[in-house]
C-alpha cells in the first residue's frame, strides 16, 4: 500500500475510502490528494472492485497467495528485552493514536509505544471478559479478538498478537463496495453490536479501521480498539457513552464502504433503494435487537428474497501488491 505523510507532523495519514481526502489521526491536519495520489488509488480501487466480480478457484487462490506473502510481504524484526527476536511477515500497517497494527496472515499484531503501553492491559482486559449467549458461544467468539501472545521489547514498546483467519482482510483496504455488499457487512455489524450489547459494551472505534472481513464467506470480526472499550453509561472526558451508540457507528462506517462521507449525506440510488439509505440516515433503535430486527426488515424491502452474492477476490488484489 502507499502511504502519505503529515506535511505537519510526519506521521502516516489516513486515506479516506473515497481516494479523494486524506486526514492526520494525530494532528488533525487534512489533505485533498493530488493527481498522483487519486490515480495510485483509483487504479486500486477499479482492480478491486473489478476482481469481486471475478469466480476465483480456491485452491488456485490459495496458491497465489502463498507465492504473494512469500514474495511480497514486508519483513520486521523486533528484538524482546531478553534478546529474543520476533520477525513479522505483514502485507499491511495501519498507525493510529494508540497503536500500529500489522497485519500477516494469521495474526494481527499490535505495536505500543512506551506513553500507552498500558492499552495493551486494557485489550486483554476487555476481550477476556466478553461473554456470549450459551447457545452461540462456538459461532459468535470466532469474530471476536483470541489473543496469541505479548511481548516487551528492548526499546520500551511491546506487541500483542491475536489470531485471525487467513482470508480476513481490514476493511478499509476494499474502498467503496455495492449496495448488495455492504448489506451483507451490515447484517455480520448488527451481530457484533448484538454481543456489545450483551455485554453492555460501547466500541468507540467501531468502524473500518478495526473491523477485518472475509469476502468469501461473508464474516466480519471486531478486532481493532479494544483498548478503549468502556461499559455502558460510562462519561470519558465529559461524554457519555451509551450501547446506541455502536449502532450510530455502524450506520456511520456503512454510509463510508458505500463511498459517502457520513450517513446524513446518504442518497438514494439503484443500488441503494430507498429503505436502505433511510434505514442509514435514521436514528437507531433503543438496542442492537431491536436494531437488527429492523435490518432484517429493510433488507427484504431493499432486495427482496435473500441472495448470497459471491465477493470472489484474492490477497493481491485486496493488498495491491505486484511482484
Amino acid at each position: 500500500m502507499k502511504y502519505i505523510t503529515c506535511k505537519s507532523c510526519g506521521a502516516s495519514m489516513v486515506i479516506d475510502p473515497s481516494g479523494k481526502n486524506a486526514y492526520c489521526p494525530y494532528c488533525g491536519a487534512e489533505y485533498v490528494l493530488d493527481h498522483r495520489d487519486t490515480d495510485y488509488y483509483r487504479d486500486f480501487y477499479d482492480r478491486m472492485r473489478g476482481f469481486l466480480k471475478l469466480s476465483a478457484d480456491a485452491q488456485e487462490r490459495r496458491r497465489r497467495a502463498d507465492e504473494l506473502w512469500k514474495y511480497a510481504a514486508d519483513e520486521m524484526t523486533f528484538e524482546c528485552t531478553d534478546g529474543r527476536k520476533i520477525n513479522i511477515r505483514s502485507m499491511n500497517t495501519y498507525k493510529s493514536k494508540s497503536a500500529e497494527a500489522y497485519t500477516a496472515r494469521e495474526n494481527i499484531i499490535f505495536r505500543f509505544d512506551p506513553y500507552n503501553a498500558d492499552k495493551s492491559d486494557r485489550f486483554r482486559r476487555a476481550v477476556s471478559a466478553l461473554d456470549y449467549p450459551s447457545a452461540d458461544t462456538r459461532s459468535l467468539s470466532d469474530f471476536f479478538p483470541l489473543i496469541s501472545g505479548g511481548f516487551k521489547l528492548s526499546d520500551g514498546s511491546s506487541l500483542l498478537a491475536i489470531k485471525k483467519r487467513a482470508d480476513e482482510y481490514p476493511l478499509r483496504l476494499f474502498g467503496a463496495l455495492s449496495g448488495r455488499h455492504t448489506a451483507w457487512l451490515i447484517g455480520r455489524m448488527e451481530n457484533l453490536c448484538c454481543v456489545l450489547e450483551y455485554n453492555s459494551l460501547v466500541h468507540p472505534d467501531f468502524g473500518i479501521d478495526t473491523l477485518y472481513i472475509d469476502p468469501y464467506e461473508h464474516q466480519a470480526s471486531l478486532y481493532g480498539g479494544w483498548w478503549n472499550a468502556v461499559k455502558n453509561n460510562t462519561s470519558v472526558n465529559g461524554r457519555i457513552y451509551k450501547t446506541r451508540d455502536n449502532l450510530t457507528a455502524l450506520r456511520e462506517t456503512a454510509a463510508r464502504v458505500l463511498g459517502f462521507e457520513c450517513a446524513a449525506d446518504v442518497k438514494e440510488t439503484p443500488d441503494i433503494p430507498k429503505p436502505f439509505a433511510d434505514f442509514l440516515r435514521g436514528a437507531p433503535e433503543g438496542n442492537a435487537y431491536d436494531d437488527f430486527a429492523l435490518w432484517d426488515d429493510v433488507l427484504i424491502k431493499s432486495y427482496g428474497e435473500r441472495k448470497f452474492i459471491n465477493m470472489d477476490t484474492d490477497d493481491e488484489e485486496i493488498y495491491g501488491r505486484g511482484h
